[in-house]
């Protein structure tokens, strides 16, 4: 791959602008959709949280999906001034998120699936909180590498 600026722009600005969506979306689930669930217990549950997890899925699968493409891609390849440790950070920030995600995240919502389970759903809102830690650190890496990149030291 070329050192082309506007390849350079692209990249960094893709991998950024989606890690961002997933950091937005998952403080939105962890302040909000999360501990409301508690709120929407009753006869009516199992559909409430057929919906949520079909329409989260429809929501983040494209910029997660971007975001680990482009992190794939930045640690083969990197614009000019941005350091391998960088790319490494972001790389582990998102292997964060996929791990939590598919160990703990997806039980615990195949689980409530069946119905709500107030342990359970605790378990959900408490480990939660490393994929938001995880994505909020990638996103404070991405900006970092954009700033590097520019010639601004962060």
């Amino acid at each position: 791959m070329s050192a082309d600026p506007l390849v350079s722009a692209t990249l960094l600005g893709v991998h950024t602008a989606s890690v961002w969506f997933c950091v937005g979306l998952v403080w939105v689930i962890q302040l909000l959709v999360y501990p409301g669930f508690a709120a929407m217990v009753g006869p009516g549950w199992e559909a409430v949280h057929e919906r949520h997890t079909r329409l989260m899925g429809l929501l983040i699968t494209g910029p997660w999906a971007l975001q680990g493409l482009t992190c794939a891609v930045l640690l083969a390849w990197r614009p000019p001034g941005v350091p391998l440790a960088l790319a490494l950070a972001a790389g582990v920030c998102g292997a964060v998120t996929v791990a939590v995600t598919v160990a703990i995240s997806v039980p615990c919502h195949r689980r409530l699936a069946r119905g709500f389970d107030p342990a359970v759903h605790a378990r959900l809102v408490r480990t939660n909180w490393w994929r938001t830690a995880a994505w909020t650190a990638g996103g404070v890496v991405a900006l970092a590498m954009v700033l590097v990149a520019a010639g601004v030291s962060p």
